[in-house]
Formats: C-alpha cells, sequence, structure tokens
C-alpha cells in the first residue's frame, strides 16, 4: 500500500487499558480540573464545576481550552492527567514501533479521535511519546471537537470534513481503528481508500473482510505500507 496519509483512531488503537488499573472517578478530566480549580480559588466542588461550565460546553469543546479563564496552569494541569492515566493505559510496543517506522518512512500520521489534542498528547505522554507541546511523531490532530459537533467523532460529517477541511486525498489515505462501526464503515463511506480495524486479539495476523483489513498488530501493517 503506498499512502500519503494516516489517519489513527487513538483509545484502543494507540492505546490499551492496563491489567493493573481501571478508569474511575477521580481519574476522569472534569473532576481532575474540578480539583485544580477547587485549589487555585479555594471553592468547593460544585462551585468549581460552574466556574468551569461558565467557561463553555464541555461537549463541543476540550477542557484545556478553559484552562486560561479559570486561572490553571496548563502544565499542572496536563501532569495531573499524565499521573491517572498511567495507572489505566498502556501504549502497546506495536503502537511505538509503527509510529517510528511511518515517521521514518515520511507519511504523516494524523490522530482522528474523540480525544482532544491535549488529551492525545497526555495519553501517548504515557510512554514517553509526547509531552504537552506536541509529539514527533504525529503531524496534526483531528478530534471530536475540531468542528464543534456535538456527535463529535460519532457524527456523519466527522471524515468527510477532515477530508474537505486538510485536503487530504482520499485515494492516498488510510484510517485505522478499532472498531468497525466508528472507524471503518465511517471513513469508507467518507470515501478513504484503505481502511485497517485493528483486533490484537484475532487469531489470524491478518483477515480481509467487509472491505477492511483486520490486523492483529500494527507491526503487519508498518511492513506493508509505503510512501506515496
Amino acid at each position: 500500500m503506498t499512502l500519503q496519509t494516516i489517519l489513527m483512531d487513538v483509545d484502543g488503537t494507540m492505546t490499551d487499558i492496563s491489567s493493573a488499573g481501571t478508569k474511575t472517578a477521580e481519574s476522569d478530566p472534569m473532576e481532575i480540573l474540578k480539583r485544580l480549580v477547587m485549589e487555585r480559588h479555594a471553592v468547593n466542588a460544585a462551585a468549581a464545576e460552574q466556574m468551569i461550565r461558565d467557561c463553555g460546553d464541555p461537549g463541543i469543546h476540550c477542557l484545556s481550552e478553559f484552562l486560561p479563564g479559570l486561572q490553571v496552569d496548563p502544565d499542572a494541569y496536563f501532569d495531573a492527567l499524565h499521573r491517572e492515566l498511567a495507572k489505566s493505559i498502556v501504549i502497546p510496543e506495536d503502537t511505538v514501533a509503527f509510529l517510528r517506522a511511518m515517521k521514518q518512512k515520511g507519511i504523516r500520521v494524523c490522530s482522528a479521535t474523540t480525544n482532544s489534542r491535549f488529551m492525545t498528547l497526555a495519553k501517548l505522554s504515557v510512554a514517553g511519546l509526547a509531552d504537552r507541546h506536541g509529539c514527533p511523531y504525529l503531524s496534526a490532530f483531528h478530534s471530536g471537537n475540531e468542528f464543534h459537533d456535538p456527535e463529535g467523532k460519532f457524527s456523519e460529517h466527522f471524515f468527510p470534513n477532515i477530508l474537505k477541511r486538510h485536503n487530504y486525498d482520499p485515494e492516498t489515505t488510510m484510517m485505522i481503528g478499532d472498531d468497525p462501526e466508528r472507524d471503518l464503515y465511517p471513513a469508507q463511506k467518507a470515501g478513504i481508500r484503505c481502511c485497517a480495524i485493528l483486533c490484537r486479539t484475532q487469531t489470524q495476523p491478518v483477515l480481509f473482510k467487509n472491505g477492511g483489513i483486520f490486523v492483529r498488530s500494527l507491526k503487519i501493517l508498518a511492513d506493508s505500507i509505503a510512501a506515496n
């Protein structure tokens, strides 16, 4: 496969759930930000949440966008997210290998995910692949809130909007995700030629079905992709 651009999901694709931990209320981004607002302004939880919501709708904005108005240090929020995420997710070795391989081949990789840029960076920082300011392996971040659509990534317009706004050629673009309903079929409908679904638990290394490539490891994809 010869490609110029790879759109890549984050949860379940770049990341995996760690067997050592699970997401708790304390690790929820809103709860983390509430704690920081409570500390910064000496208010209770209810008042802190109201201050956050007064900054905008969390359904269409990343919470990090509210940090200046809340007078919360971005580094403090990022570091708190990093600490909590490290308890509940891992970045599998095949993700690291894939991102490095694509960079070596000169193929741009862009996130296409419900996660904001800020959250994507926080998750990749668990493996030292990113910091608050960026990631050397990602060329762009296409998040659920990019188009301020309440449905985010789950909107039927998500993939068409990405292709149109950023002038990606669907013939030389691949979408990689872990959920056919959210990643494969919507991308195909938008005209994206190549789509891959990662299923690290499947028995066969590669399966071809429903017009997509189902792989057990991202390393398999990395070996089959060349730059256009």
